[in-house]
């Protein structure tokens, strides 16, 4: 027998701690002597969260050092939202050149650029004046914008002097947040795993191939089930949060999504329930002896 629940974070209670949202369900999954099974069927979600985070890959710091031996680092703090590669470039730009330095400082620049042909940065410092050259370029352990940006923690130039040094980030940029949006439960666990260790809680993934304010349709072309522990025979509430590939809370900024779960009641293998001459432990004592020679 199969039933399906539709479900709709708008009335769902949100909890900023754990980041779940939990929903009450108004006619509850009772197994009772059935083994309960679910599957995601299908799912509308906004993709409204952003790939700029406050305190998660939100920096980027760099430093030039120059003949004379000083040094300057400049810091750069993204505002958290969503970007492409160049409003990315724009804003960094903005504030490496709002960062005025006087004295020596004052006779260089520094700028990054976006190559469309190879997705990379460019991280570029020229001298304007004055008779220092620029020693070395490097990035600061400090940024937490790497995989964003395209850069690595300690890259740098040579350390030779030149008028203009320019220092390549090895990696295309990222501005995709995600390939793939998490549904997490805690309610129950699953025999879903991943390369994180963050298994057994997985409900299921659907893919976010579409873009920053879309909404991603997703339709649930498998028709296997994922089999519920036995002994989670009464379901009145399922938490749910959507997690990235790394893990991080999706924030959907006030956005409601929804989906729907299919849930599928089989009987469990019969026993002699009925029997009056078996008392409860005789019953325990052969499901557990059951259990034992399934595994």
């Amino acid at each position: 027998m199969n039933e399906y629940i539709y479900l709709n974070s708008y009335y769902s209670e949100f909890n900023d701690t754990t980041k779940y949202h939990r929903f009450n369900l108004t006619k509850p999954i009772i197994g009772d002597r059935n083994n309960i099974s679910l599957r995601l069927s299908e799912a509308e979600i906004p993709l409204s969260y952003y790939n700029v985070i406050t305190g998660y890959n939100d920096t980027f710091s760099c430093k030039m050092t120059i003949q004379s031996g000083e040094s300057a680092i400049y810091n750069v703090t993204l505002p958290q939202k969503n970007y492409t590669a160049t409003q990315l470039k724009n804003k960094i730009n903005a504030s490496l050149s709002s960062q005025n330095r006087s004295g020596l400082f004052g006779d260089f620049t520094l700028q990054v650029d976006y190559d469309t042909q190879t997705l990379k940065f460019v991280l570029t410092g020229a001298k304007t004046a004055g008779n220092d050259d620029i020693r070395k370029i490097e990035v600061m352990s400090s940024t937490t914008a790497l995989r964003l940006l395209g850069v690595t923690n300690s890259l740098s130039t040579d350390d030779t002097s030149s008028d203009t040094k320019i220092l390549e980030f090895p990696n295309a940029v990222n501005t995709n947040r995600t390939k793939n949006i998490y549904f997490f439960t805690d309610v129950f666990d699953t025999e879903n795993s991943n390369n994180r260790n963050d298994g057994q809680t997985i409900l299921a993934k659907v893919q976010a191939q579409r873009f920053f304010n879309d909404i991603v349709s997703y339709q649930n072309e498998s028709d296997a089930f994922i089999s519920i522990p036995q002994q989670n025979t009464y379901i009145d509430h399922i938490n749910i949060k959507l997690l990235d590939d790394d893990s991080e809370f999706l924030d959907f900024n006030r956005l409601n999504f929804t989906f729907s779960l299919v849930v599928q009641l089989t009987p469990k293998k019969a026993m002699e329930y009925d029997n009056e001459d078996r008392t409860p432990t005789d019953v325990l004592i052969d499901m557990v002896q059951q259990e034992i020679c399934e595994e």
